[in-house]
């Protein structure tokens, strides 16, 4: 993925960059992946990137994982005298684009538009140009890639929410959506309408931010994103975890 990655944007940057303008890629990491990434890139002269195109920013160690609902701390299964540990989630990208300066920086080169993708979708890009030139014709601070989605679908879900003069549109993960229709807008829950898909098109992770907009907002929030909980449960009475969960926060 990492090489059709760098090869569409270097394409991107052979037909719509100004002359000397390089398009930068930024790789969030983990402890886990860190090495082997840097290796990969290295071994294969970064797959015809400059060097000082790629910038790498790695996560942290992740969070104390959680066995039940009152958040008792899991022990990893191989030693007991240790803590289960989980990744964060991939919205700590904000906050290492700001601590390591990375946004601010593009921004300086003259940089418009920053385009946050998820690893392993090879068809992240084929709508990425007509993304860009709507988010600019329309003006937009943010704009978020959706794909249709079937009903009941294992896949987060954009709405618009409403409560009373407020709206906010945001991703609704699977688990949640049809039991908050059910309480709220459709009695029937997430169905397909007559296109034969659900009314709430999928979220695929892939945004498109102004970046003077996105710079200022980091500058204010330093990055920090909202923690959320969302155990998968085992019983119909929600009182055992299939697994142990974690604190996350999202793109």
């Amino acid at each position: 993925y990492i090489q059709f990655y760098i090869e569409t944007i270097l394409a991107f940057q052979s037909r719509y960059a100004e002359p000397g303008k390089k398009l930068p890629l930024c790789i969030m990491t983990s402890g886990d992946t860190n090495a082997k990434t840097v290796a990969l890139l290295s071994a294969n002269n970064y797959f015809g990137m400059d060097k000082d195109q790629i910038t790498i920013v790695q996560q942290g160690q992740g969070v104390p994982a959680l066995y039940d609902n009152d958040a008792h701390i899991a022990l990893d299964t191989e030693d007991p005298y240790d803590i289960q540990m989980k990744p964060h989630g991939h919205g700590d990208i904000h906050a290492l684009l700001h601590s390591n300066g990375v946004a601010k920086a593009w921004q300086a080169k003259g940089m418009k538009w920053t385009v946050f993708f998820q690893d392993t979708n090879g068809l992240a890009f084929h709508t990425l140009a007509l993304s860009l030139g709507v988010s600019s014709k329309m003006g937009l601070i943010m704009n978020s890639i959706t794909c249709p989605r079937k009903a009941k679908q294992a896949i987060g879900a954009i709405t618009k929410l409403t409560k009373g003069d407020q709206q906010k549109t945001m991703n609704v993960e699977y688990n949640q959506l049809d039991p908050l229709l059910r309480a709220t807008v459709s009695p029937e829950g997430d169905v397909n309408d007559e296109s034969g898909f659900s009314p709430y098109p999928g979220n695929i992770n892939q945004l498109v931010f102004n970046l003077d907009s996105y710079v200022s907002i980091l500058e204010r929030t330093k990055g920090v994103m909202p923690e959320f909980v969302n155990p998968k449960y085992a019983d119909a009475e929600k009182t055992i975890f299939k697994k142990p969960t974690r604190l996350a926060c999202m793109m």
